[in-house]
């Protein structure tokens, strides 16, 4: 007899990062999703772990100013670099100068898709800032959903996840706690997603961007976990009025809750989203968009 469908959990590390997957299947599932999830991070980390001395970006990053064969998910991430960089008009920018007194001639990487070669600048190396874990999230998650016909699960890592389907038999939503900046033992409040994502981050988490910037934590929720990553990153690193400026106009239908050190709580999303999907929030401000066409 098989046995009955339950959540079940599922661990895996890749680059410093520990991920959980927890997924509604048998347990005769157990050992081909625990095998998926294992090769899958084992090949991320092979890509893009910068601790990893032969890893695809060491080599990368080793050979700036020559023509580098690169893989196809190498490929993938460098194009989605390339369009979050555009998006953010150049806030979001993997591409790192060396040597201060080096100014490189051209200040972008150079593509060749059909010999799948990729030439940076001289004296330059990518870091993607966290938008390699992101999408490696984002493409396990896409193949158990749709590969292996799973239909509900939840991915996630420390301050981001995915989720899809919802945790009952019932279709009822996820219902995620918001982490409190100001008091471990209490939650910000809730959000509720059948199918979505969300990333917190703090200036703390990022080099060189703590000291006095205002903003303490900022979340932000929305259908793709890339997106919201790096939005979250960036609401953290830039001025708050310019940040929020280029979030509101670039942002595809993303919301954030931001927390600022003087202890207030801001909203920026849409009207409807309050007590529909944002849940228990004790906002001292709060900033409508348009509703999105």
């Amino acid at each position: 007899m098989a046995s009955p469908h339950a959540y079940l959990p599922f661990h895996f590390h890749t680059m410093a990062s520990d991920i959980e997957l927890l997924l509604y299947c048998s347990e005769e599932d157990q050992s081909r999703i625990h095998h998926a999830g294992t090769d899958w991070f084992r090949r991320v980390d092979q890509r893009f772990n910068s601790e990893l001395a032969d890893s695809e970006i060491n080599l990368l990053n080793t050979l700036a100013g020559e023509s580098c064969l690169v893989s196809s998910h190498m490929l993938e991430v460098l194009f989605l670099a390339e369009m979050y960089h555009a998006v953010t008009d150049g806030n979001y920018s993997p591409l790192h100068v060396q040597s201060p007194q080096f100014v490189p001639p051209g200040r972008e990487w150079v593509v060749d898709p059909a010999h799948k070669t990729v030439t940076l600048p001289l004296h330059t190396n990518i870091d993607l800032q966290g938008l390699e874990i992101s999408w490696a999230i984002k493409r396990l998650a896409a193949y158990i959903r749709k590969s292996l016909a799973f239909d509900k699960g939840r991915l996630a890592t420390r301050g981001e996840l995915t989720v899809w389907g919802g945790p009952a038999q019932d279709a009822q939503p996820w219902v995620i706690g918001l982490h409190n900046s100001w008091d471990d033992h209490r939650q910000l409040g809730f959000i509720s997603m059948t199918e979505g994502a969300l990333s917190t981050c703090s200036p703390l988490e990022l080099r060189g961007s703590a000291g006095s910037h205002p903003i303490l934590q900022c979340t932000v929720s929305g259908p793709d976990i890339v997106e919201c990553q790096v939005w979250a990153r960036l609401l953290c690193a830039l001025d708050p009025q310019a940040g929020l400026s280029l979030f509101a106009k670039r942002s595809s239908d993303c919301e954030a809750l931001i927390v600022t050190k003087d202890k207030e709580l801001h909203y920026y999303g849409q009207e409807a989203s309050l007590n529909t999907k944002w849940f228990d929030l004790s906002l001292d401000h709060a900033h409508f968009q348009k509703p999105w066409q």
